[in-house]
């Protein structure tokens, strides 16, 4: 099938979009670009990245601008999607039924398939293959037990010991499913380039602390 990957620059979606590359012919990326910092449905870290990351897979890229509100962000995908010539889209969820449902309504409104490859993966085993194939950092952590000090860290073994952890102690999900953290994927084996991090604030709220990019660059691998 020709399908639009649905990203954000976090480890999910690019994951769901490695795994349904094996099989399917990924013809353009699609992002939700929220006003809403706190959308319902969307990541909002970094998205100033989108169009690198595009540029490292050398796929177009179609960006959708929303104000971010309940079911109002559906509607603006639904709008969006219903232009491009595809027979599905690809999605990140891993247990989230809140937005699994939305999606499913957005396909069946426009006769698609919608592809989750991650649907009901077990946490630990996401987490692993990211560190395995991926170079993922955290940018926001929200969460007990996730301080400032992971932003900018790498998924690694220990990263998810460590998270392993954290779920024993405070019931935190190990892939981050309930909003504990969000991420930005550097490299991946579709990247055709990496991005590579120069300069970084971060800004804290009551609630997390988020590593925001000030200034990258588009490395040769």
């Amino acid at each position: 099938m020709r399908v639009a990957a649905l990203i954000s620059g976090g480890k999910d979606s690019m994951l769901a979009m490695h795994i349904a590359a094996e099989k399917h012919e990924i013809v353009c990326l699609v992002s939700a670009i929220p006003e809403n910092p706190e959308s319902y449905m969307f990541h909002t870290p970094n998205l100033h990245l989108l169009d690198a990351i595009a540029l490292c897979l050398d796929r177009p890229i179609y960006k959708v601008p929303t104000p971010g509100k309940e079911e109002e962000e559906v509607e603006d995908l639904t709008k969006a999607l219903q232009v491009l010539k595809i027979d599905g889209i690809v999605i990140g969820g891993i247990e989230s039924e809140y937005q699994r449902s939305r999606f499913a309504k957005v396909c069946e409104k426009l006769g698609i398939e919608m592809l989750a490859p991650l649907w009901h993966v077990e946490p630990e085993k996401i987490m692993k293959e990211v560190a395995e194939n991926f170079e993922v950092i955290f940018v926001r952590t929200a969460a007990m037990g996730l301080d400032e000090r992971w932003l900018g860290r790498r998924i690694d073994e220990n990263a998810i010991e460590e998270l392993k952890s954290l779920n024993k102690k405070y019931g935190i999900h190990v892939a981050g499913e309930g909003g504990e953290f969000e991420t930005l994927v550097l490299d991946a084996p579709l990247y055709r380039k990496r991005i590579a991090i120069k300069s970084y604030s971060i800004v804290k709220d009551a609630n997390s602390s988020t590593m925001v990019v000030k200034e990258f660059a588009i490395e040769d691998k």
